[in-house]
């Protein structure tokens, strides 16, 4: 196969086939990393679905914001109780 040298001596070939050769590379390294990201995300959605019952995003979102609201909930009376006991038992 013949071919022309570029103006270092190089063919164009060669330059070509280095190119191809780190687009590949670089294609195999993004195809690893977003095959590592589905798993990743896979693992989060089997684990919402086991401890909270959740088969989407958009479940998992709703029961975060029903929990949050509980927890805000719980805090508030919490709060409610420890000022009760100091009432109650005041710190002489």
């Amino acid at each position: 196969m013949q071919y022309h040298k570029d103006s270092y001596g190089e063919g164009i070939m060669s330059n070509t086939l280095k190119r191809y050769m780190e687009l590949k590379r670089k294609t195999e390294q993004s195809q690893q990393e977003a095959d590592r990201a589905e798993g990743a995300l896979q693992q989060v959605m089997n684990q919402l679905k086991k401890e909270f019952g959740c088969t989407t995003l958009e479940d998992a979102k709703k029961k975060l914001d029903i929990l949050e609201k509980q927890e805000r909930k719980a805090e508030i009376e919490f709060e409610k109780l420890i000022n009760e006991f100091a009432l109650q038992w005041p710190n002489d």
